[in-house]
């Protein structure tokens, strides 16, 4: 594939040119290092590194074309440069022209909100690919390209990555793709340019505030998602969540809502709640299907009537999105149960936020009249005003607590755990700063009968401790330590 730089840019907006736009470019790149001869580099700025930095590396791997938003004095014609006000979305710009606009041909499904996007995904591709509806996913555990399954770096990829998964889709014959769309993702113009044919909210809560800062901000950037919809799309609205009503104010799309306390056009019964699944009876505009959820807990409910709204919008029978439904039988890091030969209940999530910490406990107790234990941390350098809040719901609502490392990053694990204990009244806790030890400790502290909830790091199989990626998975830890 190769394009003339002239014709990327033609309508673009571009400050200014140095050097000659009547040249071939054969590929994009904001990476330096996947840079190729005859490259157009877009230098991103990053929040610990500037791709200026990198620019004579581009240029020594071939580089024809700069893309920066800053004026670089005595460029010397070292290739063509183009100063653009706002990386970021020339990049998504630039990318979505080079590919011809995959969106155009591909139903992109976008799934934002604060906890469930990863397990509604998954659902979504599952009824999807029953219905013979073959489809691409890019999300935060894992990316399909819809012939391997990649590492996910970012729960939303950038635009250029996003649009070349796309493209790879498209050439095998894939016309749907499933989109967890963060709202660092929007915020940082991730998605810009992507048309969505479907977008879904499944709730709002706090998080990511070392980001955002103030939970207006966070807000805001979801429901970018939604104003940039147009009048053919479709949005699928948990109506339980404050948020609905601002999403349907702002969004052109038709809105299908979904609920289990208000009246919607996708609403639920629930008949049992187990550790191993829910049973339930899904209502569609009044036609009933039974459903096997084999995903516990009423968090997973609404996970499972969000996914039914996009089977249903695109015209999908609730019969195959029954059947999509009942194959998954679980969703990596998110409740999901450690299997062992000691007859306990263990459970690894991934909840890292104070209403995702809060629902995995009130879920946890609805399935035993013994003990809940959970064992969890919170991340360094990411948001530390919920450190206390989860401290809090963590002690009111469990039995008993093991606080312990999380990823620790930059910061001093004993300070992230003395943070969180300042939102502590109770004295039903301990701490074992090594999470190792801290599993050890909890897993000894558990009795038949007992749930014990792994929480914080879900699907993750690293600790991030100082600039060290180590390798950690709490899944095999915790059958390490019970088979020894």
């Amino acid at each position: 594939m190769a394009k003339l730089l002239e014709e990327l840019i033609s309508d673009l907006s571009v400050n200014k040119i140095l050097g000659d736009k009547k040249i071939t470019i054969t590929g994009i790149a904001y990476h330096s290092q996947k840079v190729r001869p005859n490259y157009l580099f877009v230098a991103l700025e990053g929040s610990k590194t500037s791709g200026i930095q990198f620019i004579e590396e581009a240029l020594a791997k071939g580089a024809v074309a700069i893309a920066s938003n800053q004026i670089i004095p005595n460029w010397n014609n070292k290739a063509t440069y183009l100063q653009v006000a706002e990386p970021r979305i020339f990049l998504a710009q630039v990318a979505n022209k080079f590919y011809n606009f995959p969106t155009r041909r591909i139903k992109l499904i976008g799934v934002t909100g604060t906890n469930g996007k990863t397990t509604t995904a998954y659902l979504i591709k599952s009824i999807l690919d029953t219905a013979g509806k073959t489809s691409g996913l890019l999300g935060t555990i894992k990316h399909f390209d819809g012939e391997n399954w990649l590492k996910a770096e970012n729960t939303t990829p950038e635009s250029l990555d996003i649009i070349q998964i796309l493209t790879k889709l498209e050439h095998k014959g894939i016309n749907y793709c499933v989109l967890e769309v963060s709202s660092h993702g929007l915020e940082l113009h991730r998605v810009f340019g992507l048309r969505f044919s479907v977008g879904v909210f499944t709730n709002l809560t706090q998080d990511h505030l070392d980001f955002h800062k103030t939970i207006e901000a966070y807000k805001n950037a979801k429901l970018k998602l939604f104003a940039g919809l147009d009048k053919k799309a479709i949005a699928i609205v948990n109506r339980d969540d404050d948020l609905a009503y601002e999403i349907d104010q702002i969004s052109q799309a038709r809105i299908i809502y979904y609920s289990l306390k208000n009246p919607a056009e996708i609403t639920a019964k629930i008949l049992d709640l187990t550790p191993l699944g829910t049973k339930l009876i899904l209502n569609s505009e009044g036609t009933e299907v039974a459903m096997n959820l084999r995903l516990p807990g009423t968090p997973n409910v609404y996970n499972l009537l969000a996914a039914a709204g996009v089977g249903l919008a695109l015209g999908i029978s609730l019969a195959t999105i029954k059947t999509g439904i009942e194959k998954v039988k679980f969703i990596p890091g998110r409740l999901e149960r450690v299997e062992n030969d000691k007859g306990l209940l263990v459970f690894v999530d991934y909840a890292h936020s104070p209403d995702a910490l809060k629902n995995l406990l009130m879920t946890a107790r609805a399935f035993t009249k013994k003990r809940v234990l959970i064992l969890f941390g919170c991340g360094g350098n990411r948001d530390k005003t919920k450190r206390p809040i989860m401290g809090r719901i963590a002690t009111e609502l469990a039995d008993f607590v093991v606080l312990t490392s999380d990823n620790p990053r930059d910061e001093d694990p004993q300070k992230i755990i003395e943070d969180i204990k300042t939102g502590i009244t109770k004295s039903n806790f301990e701490v074992v700063p090594d999470r190792y030890r801290a599993i050890k400790r909890i897993l000894t502290l558990a009795q038949m009968g007992d749930i014990v909830l792994i929480a914080g790091k879900g699907h993750e199989d690293y600790q991030i401790i100082g600039n060290e990626k180590r390798h950690f998975d709490d899944k095999q830890v915790v059958k390490q330590i019970l088979e020894s």
